[in-house]
């Protein structure tokens, strides 16, 4: 006995949005369409297009002669699990978690049999169900937008064994949310920006790909690539990177495009225009840039490590082979698989832009070079520092000034004043201004080939005060401050040794109380500092070679000169630091620039730092700011 299905006794399964039109007209649901001459295409079975059938029978006729295909693309393994290459949601709803796990088990065409069978076959129609139920009065948000996926794919994997009133009330639900996905807004917050790419972009393309066949879906092609496309060229600043406020984005964004592409490619159709197929490859570059030697994240410590196959289909898809030899460098051939070829040349490592305010300084491609991730788009700068493999440092990297005692509000963001690197050094400083003229300026200096980092606050007052500067950094997880017992350094440690700290404007030994202290508050490195003048410089230099770092260290605070008369701090500062055989001096003006020497060397410029050879008292230049 045939089942009769009615389409318009399932309105309230229909999108609380308003109804999608075209043209002005109503969009037809694709279960009253396909009685209609015209529904199915050339490529459809050849027995449905010569006659109009009942839609319970053109669903059954459709299933047992359409040509089977994979649902994500015939280039992923079958055991692959593309919708949790990122996390979408942190929790999927339970009857979400429902689709995916039998979409899990759908994916072989022999594991797809056992769903026609009694027990299977109830189990998938009541996840359906309950899930269309769940559904019809849901908020369009990335929750929603992930069940609507696993039911897509899973339409594909198994549609045959589902009844024809079912199958075409999911089709009919999954076509509405498609066509009345939210209009683009680049300005939404992030969870309605991956929600709109996800309903207006990725579901669409999908439909149209496991449902090829049909007219209506085939047609939702072009508007999903269009808003791909407006995505992938409007959120990034025209090199691949997204804003720092929204670097939380960048892997389940990278994962939905990445799913369209292959998608795409199995049909041999472009899912992106010109201009955001190049967002892509270049944002597939970015991602690798702000990879962590675990594979997680930088500057997001919970995140996961890349799914082998996730980052093959992405490199595939971009077919650069300098990402390949940088991501096999990195995460070695257990992520990157043997038949993806290589260059054997690397791109370039570090990269900042101000318009993403985010900026990574890195030494490297490999898993033990040092990397520095700065995020400075939000209230406080966060930084996070690997070296040898290990997290060191990771957090806000928060401040307090305080001027004859009372502290100093912020009057602005954090802006980048100077950005270079060459191939002894990354560098950048940044600028805040603070209430009444006062302000802060921030170094962060990775030394490419002598494995340290400099990060330095100098604070300016304006007038002369009591100038008060704090700044905190939290550690790495299973990081230790180690402070020594006589001396104002300590060791970072895991277990063993990691990194040496020191703070180069503090007195080395801890018999002299002037002036501040090196200390740890909870997890976290606390610098604090306090003078009379107008300025304060509240340096901390961080040894990242291990086994440099539990050799004997020392560092002073050199005399600056100028025109034979010795100048204050607020004028200029300048250190000496030696951690085991190596030496370096540091220098900076605090004020106006003038010709002044420290330690032999003369200079006119705002910064400098270089090598010093001990007993010849030779330098080598390592940067230089002229001003």
């Amino acid at each position: 006995m045939s089942t009769t299905f009615d389409p318009t006794a399932e309105a309230g399964l229909r999108h609380p949005d308003a109804s999608a039109r075209s043209n002005g007209k109503l969009d037809t649901p694709p279960s009253q369409a396909a009685t209609r001459s015209g529904f199915w295409r050339s490529s459809a079975p050849a027995v449905l297009k010569k006659s109009k059938h009942p839609v319970h029978e053109a669903w059954q006729l459709y299933w047992a002669e359409r040509a089977a295909r994979s649902t994500f693309g015939a280039k992923l393994s079958s055991d692959a699990k593309p919708l949790q290459w990122a996390p979408i949601v942190a929790s999927p709803s339970g009857t979400t978690q429902r689709l995916l796990d039998l979409l899990a088990a759908a994916t072989a065409p022999a594991d797809a049999a056992k769903f026609a069978k009694n027990k299977k076959n109830k189990e998938l129609q009541a996840a359906l169900s309950d899930w269309l139920a769940e559904s019809k009065r849901a908020a369009a948000d990335p929750q929603l937008a992930l069940g609507a996926l696993a039911a897509a794919h899973l339409l594909g994997a198994v549609g045959g064994a589902l009844p024809a009133e079912l199958g075409w009330k999911l089709v009919d639900f999954l076509t509405d949310l498609a066509r009345h996905a939210q209009a683009w807004n680049p300005e939404a917050a992030d969870a309605q920006v991956l929600a709109q790419q996800l309903l207006a972009g990725e579901l669409p393309l999908t439909l149209s790909y496991i449902l090829d066949e049909m007219k209506p879906l085939h047609a939702l092609r072009a508007a999903a690539r269009e808003r791909l496309s407006e995505g992938l060229v409007e959120l990034h600043n025209g090199e691949g990177l997204l804003h720092g406020q929204r670097l939380g984005l960048l892997r389940p964004l990278l994962a939905s495009w990445t799913r369209c592409a292959t998608i795409a490619a199995a049909d041999k159709q472009r899912p992106f225009t010109a201009e955001g197929t190049r967002q892509y490859r270049h944002l597939v570059r970015n991602a690798l840039r702000w990879t962590a030697p675990t594979g997680a994240e930088i500057l997001r410590p919970t995140s996961d490590a890349w799914q082998p196959d996730f980052l093959h289909a992405a490199l595939q898809l971009t077919g650069k082979k300098k990402d390949v030899a940088a991501a096999r460098e990195l995460l070695g051939k257990k992520f990157v698989a043997k038949d993806l070829d290589e260059s054997g040349k690397t791109p370039e490592a570090p990269y900042q832009c101000d318009w993403a305010r985010l900026a990574l300084l890195r030494t490297g491609w490999s898993s033990e070079n040092e990397v520095v991730g700065v995020d400075y788009s939000g209230d406080n700068v966060r930084l996070e520092a690997w070296a040898e493999g290990r997290r060191l440092l990771g957090g806000d990297w928060t401040t307090e000034s305080l001027i004859d005692g009372v502290p100093v509000a912020a009057d602005g963001d954090w802006e980048e004043t100077c950005w270079f690197n060459d191939v002894d050094v990354d560098y950048m400083e940044l600028t805040r201004f603070l209430a009444d003229g006062a302000r802060i300026d921030r170094q962060i200096l990775l030394a490419r080939q002598d494995g340290f980092l400099y990060l330095c606050d100098n604070f300016y007052g304006g007038s002369e005060a009591t100038l008060e500067h704090t700044w905190q950094l939290p550690l790495g997880n299973a990081v230790l401050f180690c402070g020594e017992g006589e001396t104002r350094d300590a060791l970072l440690v895991d277990g063993k040794p990691l990194a040496r700290v020191m703070p180069l404007a503090l007195p080395e030994w801890r018999i002299d109380p002037r002036i501040g202290e090196l200390t740890a508050e909870g997890n976290s490195l606390r610098l604090t500092q306090k003078v009379v003048g107008r300025s304060v410089a509240c340096p901390l230099f961080i040894d990242l070679r291990s086994k440099r770092s539990t050799e004997a260290s020392t560092w002073r605070q050199l005399t600056v000169a100028q025109a034979l008369a010795i100048q204050t701090t607020d004028v200029a500062v300048s250190y000496r630091v030696q951690s085991g055989p190596d030496q370096w001096v540091f220098y900076r003006s605090q004020g106006q620039r003038g010709n002044r020497t420290f330690m032999g060397q003369n200079t006119s410029s705002e910064c400098y730092i270089a090598r010093f050879a001990a007993p010849n008292g030779e330098v080598e230049e390592l940067m230089e700011i002229e001003g």
